[in-house]
């Protein structure tokens, strides 16, 4: 038997491991802008929270050919991923690296990091609140 799982904040951590890591990879495209025969990278998150958010609600219009994942590595049209082995991937960016564009993704990847920060924490904030006032 399972403990019952009143909240299920799992997705949310990893989209906040996935904006640390976004962090990361745009810093590094920034710090590497003048560096000869550096190649950019990007960080693929929402494309496999997309997927599998999708076979969580059974979404049979969910077309998996429109996300990054190649077709040999799907699993049950998630590219393998499920709620729990769900991670970022960091890719070679095609193209030349744009420095505005990387600092418009780093200040873009700073709002919805703490955006993410804020939900759990109101999340547990909440659990607290129900806690502490429950034997009243």
């Amino acid at each position: 038997m399972q403990p019952v799982k009143l909240v299920d904040t799992n997705l949310l951590e990893k989209a906040l491991d996935a904006a640390s890591l976004r962090q990361q990879v745009i810093s590094s495209n920034i710090a590497n802008v003048n560096t000869q025969g550096y190649e950019a990278k990007r960080v693929d998150f929402e494309n496999h929270l997309r997927e599998v958010m999708a076979l969580q609600n059974g979404d049979d219009d969910f077309n998996a050919a429109d996300t990054a994942v190649d077709p040999e590595f799907r699993l049950n049209s998630s590219g393998g991923y499920t709620a729990e082995t769900l991670h970022a991937t960091v890719e070679t960016q095609d193209g030349p690296l744009d420095l505005n564009s990387e600092m418009s993704n780093l200040a873009k990847n700073q709002i919805m990091y703490n955006a993410l920060a804020n939900k759990i924490s109101g999340v547990y904030g909440t659990l607290k609140y129900v806690i502490d006032n429950s034997g009243r």
